[in-house]
């Protein structure tokens, strides 16, 4: 599983590409065409694409508040951060996340504040990020959570995006 969410990651410009594709914005898959090689995983998909059989969804795309082109962009973005703050959040961090938990720990004992208290202001910092995007691109922080939605269906779904 974590070798095809790697996997995802090294050909994110095609996902973003097919993303923006499928809401009516053609251009950035014809110009990530003309520069890299189809990705495996992604043929079938650029395949039903040039056959025909894969089409946008004008009526969505005509609904987005958020340009095509940028949807996966802004969406893995905050993915991001709201992933490792998750992470940190997490009582199962193991060896590899364990020394961030216990910088949360040594960070507070300094501010003299609980580790409970360091963990939920960076669970108000997430929630902050997404009102703060929101505002930024003048959209409802639904359309952001509904962003951040999509991402993770496309993730889960990989490679059939």
């Amino acid at each position: 599983m974590q070798d095809r969410k790697w996997r995802m990651n090294e050909v994110w410009q095609w996902v973003v590409a097919i993303d923006a594709f499928d809401f009516n914005d053609p251009e950035p898959l014809a110009e990530i065409r003309k520069s890299e090689p189809i990705p495996h995983e992604l043929e079938p998909i650029v395949a039903a694409i040039d056959a025909g059989e894969r089409k946008s969804n004008k009526k969505a795309a005509a609904k987005l508040k958020i340009p095509a082109r940028e949807r996966m962009k802004i969406a893995g973005t905050l993915s991001i951060v709201i992933g490792l703050i998750n992470i940190l959040k997490s009582e199962e961090i193991g060896d590899e996340w364990g020394e961030y938990r216990r910088a949360i720990e040594i960070g507070a004992d300094r501010r003299l504040l609980e580790p409970v208290d360091e963990l939920r202001a960076l669970e108000r910092e997430a929630r902050e990020l997404i009102q703060g995007t929101a505002d930024d691109l003048g959209v409802s922080v639904e359309t952001i959570e509904n962003l951040l939605r999509d991402m993770r269906r496309k993730i889960a779904d990989w490679p059939n995006i």
